[in-house]
């Protein structure tokens, strides 16, 4: 299979494709407004702990506190608190015992299970009360025997077991989390919306072969290395090379690699535990950043790039110059693959992917047979709507609607894995009579699934023609969007405007000036006439950064969301677009001036402008017409004497 990586660098976003056979199959982009923070390591302050919802809120220093639920907890917490309670953190010196997790009790319903003063009661006992039948003879032979054991022999049992409880008694998670105290974790979900992160106490450091486990004592091997020969040997290469205090974990990509490779690459992740340990013995106050994971294209190329991609393109000079010598180091036979390219033509339009970008960003996806998807996004869901459009010509209901389903199954495939979306997602199908076709229909979903990397569960397709999908979500969509909760709507769901009344003492042309419905027009009609312009400016095949100069409550608009209005004209448009915040401006009205500074907002105009229609402005108006003078009737013409009558 044909795969490349492409990516293209910019001064404030950086943008990374996965491309297969010539097709765009992922996304990912970073700028200041979304970094990368997948893997960072903080030392949090426990805020809360709530029992009541299995979990935690910690805080990390960002803007929300970070959610860790209790079966995030690692099985060595309690070997980690006692790591940071030590005067000199260090790995090496903390003892680790032979099996941690006996020593965390967790607290779980019993789902229904019968307990009584001694204890749960014997299946055995329960089958019988329930059937009301006798106990066979096995059981009988059984309860005698138990009958006649001695009593000391079962005391002694008993001691036994205590002994054994005492010596690793359970720790309650009470115990382990205490609203003030630190901890250490780990972001293992990227904040949305307005949700903090998702944190785990399961402390890891990843490399190109292997991730080290600090405090972790084992040795693993990656379930996607089939072979059995393999698998023992990198076990054993592992177990060779598995510093003291720490666990090791060999990666998919270290099928093959050699010792020296191995060994090179958790030397560098020991470099940076001890660094975190540093920061510890400084005694740091929480809370504070201990490692910052490496960036989106240094993840991508350490995690995606294998020998199955033809080339990594890359449009910037000193990005492709560290790339090709990071390949160099860890697999120098491949670093030719690595490429920088050059010319006028994007680098989007050179790899044929430009138009399935714009597309990536719209709600609606045409299918090759006429019908069409629909995808929203809601608070709770994403939500997929299938239509038939004017396909299925010349076949009947039934077959025009499975062959819609199943075109419509392989591009949602594809749509939720470009645009990265997560959580629930419901499908709603075409009506299905026969229960043949729907299962053609989950089928294909299902294979057309096997080829994200994501975790994704698919349910069977309902009576209703409904299709339930729970995707595995580490990050914020590319089209993710919320909406305000404080905004008016009308009775269909949209908008609505807001009306001031307007005083009568006022002069008829203040009136008219306040009833102009573009003075009170919502945000959202602000931004579509934004659009517009830009539209109209790409139409006309003109380049060049922008400036959009805006009132500061419309910049806060633009910005709100992940990613930002500006980012998405900007991968749409091709454009690169430079907001700036200006008091003086009217927060319904806008400007755009060029790379010298002059406003092209509308045409035949240099001067500056606050973005107010032509049609109001007074040197732009439609000019006065003066009223045209009646013609004259035919006669003498004014102003001569009429002639005297000649007397007789």
């Amino acid at each position: 299979m044909a795969k490349e990586i492409v990516i293209n660098a910019e001064k404030d976003q950086t943008r990374i494709a996965i491309v297969e056979k010539d097709e765009l199959v992922e996304m990912y982009f970073e700028g200041p407004e979304n970094e990368r923070t997948l893997g960072d390591i903080f030392l949090g302050r426990v805020r809360r702990v709530l029992p009541n919802i299995q979990a935690a809120f910690v805080d990390i220093g960002q803007k929300s506190d970070a959610f860790l639920h209790f079966s995030d907890l690692s099985d060595n917490l309690p070997l980690i608190n006692e790591f940071l309670s030590a005067e000199h953190p260090e790995v090496g010196t903390t003892k680790i015992t032979a099996s941690p997790h006996k020593r965390i009790r967790r607290h779980r319903p019993l789902h229904g299970r019968r307990r009584n003063g001694a204890g749960q009661a014997p299946k055995s006992e329960d089958r019988q009360k329930r059937s009301g039948s006798r106990p066979t003879a096995e059981e009988r032979h059984r309860r005698r025997s138990a009958q006649r054991r001695p009593a000391h022999t079962a005391n002694q049992k008993s001691q036994g077991d205590n002994k054994q409880k005492q010596a690793q008694p359970p720790v309650s998670l009470e115990t382990l989390l205490k609203p003030g105290s630190s901890i250490l974790v780990k972001i293992v979900k990227e904040p949305i919306s307005n949700k903090g992160s998702r944190v785990s106490t399961d402390i890891s450091l990843a490399g190109r072969f292997v991730v080290l486990v600090p405090l972790g004592d084992y040795v693993a091997v990656s379930r996607r290395i089939q072979s059995y020969k393999e698998r023992r040997r990198l076990r054993a290469l592992a177990k060779s090379l598995l510093p003291k205090g720490f666990g090791l974990i060999v990666r998919t990509v270290a099928d093959g690699q050699n010792a020296k490779a191995l060994d090179t690459d958790m030397r560098l992740l020991l470099e940076k535990w001890r660094r975190i340990e540093k920061k510890l013995q400084e005694k740091a106050q929480p809370p504070v950043l201990l490692h910052e994971d490496v960036s989106m294209v240094s993840s991508i190329i350490r995690d995606l790039f294998s020998e199955e991609f033809e080339q990594i393109l890359i449009d910037n000079p000193r990005l492709h110059r560290n790339v090709k010598n990071y390949i160099h180091a860890v697999a120098p036979h491949v670093a030719p693959r690595v490429k920088l390219h050059k010319g006028p033509e994007h680098i989007f339009a050179r790899a044929k992917i430009d138009k399935s970008v714009q597309e990536a960003f719209e709600s609606r996806v045409n299918l090759a047979s006429g019908g069409y998807l629909i995808i929203e996004h809601t608070e709770a869901m994403h939500v997929v709507d299938v239509n038939s459009g004017r396909a299925g010509k010349g076949l009947s209901q039934e077959e025009n609607s499975l062959r819609v389903n199943l075109e419509s199954a392989r591009a949602i495939a594809k749509q939720l894995r470009l645009r990265d979306l997560g959580g629930i997602i419901v499908v709603d199908f075409i009506d299905l009579r026969d229960d043949r076709n729907r299962r053609k229909v989950f089928d294909e979903l299902r294979r057309e699934f096997r080829k994200d990397r994501a975790v994704t569960k698919v349910l069977p397709m309902s009576d209703f023609g409904l299709v339930q999908i729970t995707r595995q979500r580490l990050r914020p969509s590319i089209t993710t969007t919320s909406t305000s909760t404080g905004d008016a709507v009308t009775d269909n769901g949209k908008p609505a405007e807001v009306e001031l009344a307007v005083p009568q003492d006022l002069p008829k042309a203040v009136v008219e000036k306040k009833k102009d419905p573009r003075r009170f027009e919502t945000p959202d009609k602000v931004v579509n006439r934004m659009e517009k312009w830009l539209e109209r400016f790409r139409a006309a095949r003109k380049k060049g950064p922008l400036s959009l100069h805006v009132h500061p409550f419309t910049a806060a608009f633009l910005t709100r969301n992940v990613p930002s209005q500006l980012t998405k004209w900007s991968l749409k448009y091709r454009l690169r677009i430079h907001l700036v915040s200006n008091d003086d401006i009217d927060p319904m009205k806008f400007s755009f001036f060029d790379r010298a500074g002059n406003d092209i907002t509308f045409p035949k105009r240099t001067a500056k402008t606050d973005g107010t229609p032509r049609s109001e402005r007074k040197d732009g108006g439609p000019r006065a017409v003066k009223p045209r003078t009646p013609p004259r009737k035919q006669g003498r013409p004014a102003g001569r004497p009429q002639p005297k009558k000649a007397e007789n």
